[in-house]
């Protein structure tokens, strides 16, 4: 396999573990991709080629393993390594602000710049989302270049992928490398033979270079890999086909000294073709799919999904995470606390905002972890203790912002007058944070792909929905909030009310409460008709949301305003992020022992409990997440005509609690 390639071979790898994630992953992907790979190609002193690490990866290796560092170190010395910059904890930068993502960026230069003596002129953009204004964003920054997948430019009409072009905004200048989407599915899964094919393809073409950037991760972590890559020998092979064919490889930077952009291009928002079909809802992107397959391929190429902004319609609790850390930002701002934006900056950090092939949202430790660092930002910020009437997720319709010194509470009238956030500040942690069940496209689907003997990309393994996970395929009708308010038959069985609970007697989950603030409360009140038995009656609820010292209290005045009696089970519905053993159920209350909380009745009242399981798909296989604990807090009720109840109470509190 021994010729004499006239092409160029540029080669970018981006190393990246999100917040949140377990220490013991973390140390895994260093183990078993990031210094192996490291290891063996510095070996090879002919293979150049650009790198990027988020911050959270070169924080970790300065603390465990220097040695990472050193030999990245060496690399760069002897010009093996070109580094690229970013945003220190790995943001989209087209989800935060200008603000943020300039600071970030100067994080990632200073810290380079400190342990590595460089400063990157080219710019590894997360995710590869690009919008137009990121042209002179980036220039701005000090950055000559960035990559983007091909499909960025089959979008503006360019055919000629082997070299780069030229993009501008507002007169300032970036050059952009279109990333060869054959090569991502070549290497390293597929055959030294294949892929010497392509590069011939690439020189009958004209191609002046192929251009290849993408996970480290697939080095060794992706499932299948390490076995491939090193012991199965695949890179050490690659590494010497490369030497043997004499196939030049440059640092992106020197290819552009000696060569001329293939011309000027303005390409439109876009990710990489996956990305922007994960965005689609499920019945757009099996309609997507079709339409693409039946095209043929020169037409294809047109043809588009979603953009990245779309995981904000398509998961309403990632646009909530969004607009929070957006109003952190804010704050952190106006107060100029440097403590409080470094835990702004991990925050957010994008793993835990969307979902594709990757668990990403679907992950309940990464959305923790964000939350929490949220929220520890916030702790080292001043405020004003009390409500505040603010559209936090830009919906047109308000919410109502409680202060205190124990909480932080996002109540939203709009949606059943229900609570969205429950902040739990002496322990940093969102008590709400559960997602809300819905179907997904590969419920419905499965796919396969890859050759015998080969690695996989993780785009071509094998998914097929296993029966255990199939029984867990239940969708909610409503989000999955807290302070949720039922009408239920009085004789209600709990079995029957596990599987159809969403089936409420009346209309009060999800529909607008009136608002209204009276001294230290929040009043909600919302009359509905309830049909109970060819009994037909108006109900009105009234909900008061009142701050104490370290709690909250919750009170609720039930009235029929028909003339029958009615009979009926009223129930508060509480979403929590609470996981078995650190909670328990005591007499009346829900009690966390570990973080000295507990959410009590004031009155008898039956607590029924269900786990919240969503199945999600990862680069591995199918997953079965428990997502949190839908507590129902249960009271039998009579009331005649015109009748109140007594108030029902339900209190958060801090406190000490009996072990």
């Amino acid at each position: 396999m021994k010729k004499m390639y006239k092409i160029k071979f540029l080669f970018a790898v981006h190393n990246h573990q999100p917040l949140g994630n377990f220490p013991q992953v973390v140390e895994q992907a260093y183990t078993q991709a990031y210094w192996p790979f490291l290891n063996l190609v510095s070996e090879y002193p002919g293979f150049k080629f650009a790198l990027h690490l988020t911050g959270f990866l070169w924080e970790f290796m300065l603390k465990k393993h220097p040695e990472g560092l050193e030999l990245i170190r060496q690399m760069i010395k002897s010009g093996q390594v070109e580094l690229l910059g970013g945003g220190f904890y790995e943001p989209v930068l087209t989800q935060i602000t200008e603000k943020d993502g300039r600071a970030q960026i100067e994080l990632m230069n200073d810290f380079l710049f400190e342990h590595l003596g460089v400063r990157p002129t080219g710019l590894w953009l997360a995710e590869r989302v690009w919008e137009p204004r990121l042209a002179s964003f980036l220039h701005q920054a000090g950055f000559s270049y960035t990559l983007l997948d091909e499909e960025h430019f089959h979008y503006a009409g360019q055919e000629n992928l082997y070299g780069y072009y030229l993009t501008e905004d507002q007169g300032l200048p970036l050059s952009i490398f279109p990333i060869d989407k054959k090569l991502r599915y070549l290497i390293p899964f597929r055959s030294l033979a294949e892929i010497d094919n392509y590069f011939q393809t690439i020189e009958q073409l004209g191609g002046q270079v192929a251009i290849i950037g993408d996970d480290g991760e697939k080095f060794g972590m992706w499932p299948g890999t390490n076995q491939w890559v090193y012991e199965r020998g695949w890179l050490k092979s690659f590494l010497q086909y490369l030497d043997t064919n004499k196939i030049e490889m440059m640092s992106f930077s020197s290819f552009m000294a000696e060569h001329e952009p293939l011309g000027r291009v303005y390409l439109p928002p876009a990710s990489y073709e996956e990305m922007m079909e994960w965005v689609l809802p499920p019945a757009r992107q099996a309609e997507f799919i079709r339409l693409k397959a039946s095209l043929p391929a020169e037409s294809r190429i047109f043809l588009r999904g979603g953009q990245f902004r779309d995981f904000d319609l398509k998961y309403p609790e990632s646009h909530h995470l969004r607009c929070r850390a957006i109003q952190v930002s804010t704050e952190v701002y106006k107060y100029d606390s440097p403590e409080a934006r470094k835990d702004l900056y991990q925050a957010e950090c994008n793993d835990a905002y969307w979902h594709g092939v990757f668990g990403g949202l679907y992950l309940p430790h990464l959305r923790r972890a964000v939350s929490s660092k949220l929220i520890s930002a916030e702790l080292k910020l001043p405020f004003r203790s009390g409500w505040e009437k603010t559209d936090l997720d830009l919906d047109g319709s308000d919410e109502y912002e409680l202060k205190t010194p124990a909480f932080f509470i996002w109540v939203k009238p709009s949606t059943g007058g229900s609570i969205v956030e429950i902040d739990d500040r002496f322990n940093a942690i969102n008590l709400t944070d559960v997602l809300t069940r819905r179907q997904e496209f590969y419920h419905l689907y499965s796919t396969s792909g890859g050759q015998a003997g080969e690695a996989k990309s993780i785009h071509e393994v094998d998914r097929v929905l296993p029966s255990e996970a199939q029984k867990w395929l239940s969708f909610d009708q409503y989000q999955r909030h807290s302070c949720l308010d039922r009408i239920v038959a009085p004789d209600i069985i709990r079995e029957e009310y596990e599987q159809s609970y969403f089936q409420e007697i009346g209309n009060f989950i999800g529909r607008e409460y009136q608002p209204s603030l009276e001294e230290d409360s929040l009043v909600l009140e919302r009359e509905e008709e309830v049909n109970l038995r060819n009994i037909t009656a108006r109900v009105n609820i009234k909900k008061i949301i009142r701050p104490g010292q370290n709690s909250v209290l919750f009170a609720w005045e039930i009235e029929n305003r028909s003339e029958a009696v009615l009979n009926f089970s009223f129930i508060s519905e509480w979403n929590l992020a609470l996981f078995e053993p650190e909670y328990r159920i005591k007499d009346n209350r829900i009690e966390l022992p570990g973080k000295q909380l507990f959410l009590e009745a004031a009155s008898p009242a039956d607590i029924w409990s269900f786990p919240i399981k969503t199945v999600s798909q990862s680069e591995k296989d199918f997953e079965i997440i428990t997502q949190g604990i839908s507590f129902h807090f249960l009271w039998k009720l009579k009331l005649a005509g015109g009748e109140k109840t007594s108030v029902l109470y339900l209190t958060l509190n801090h406190g000490r609690l009996d072990d």
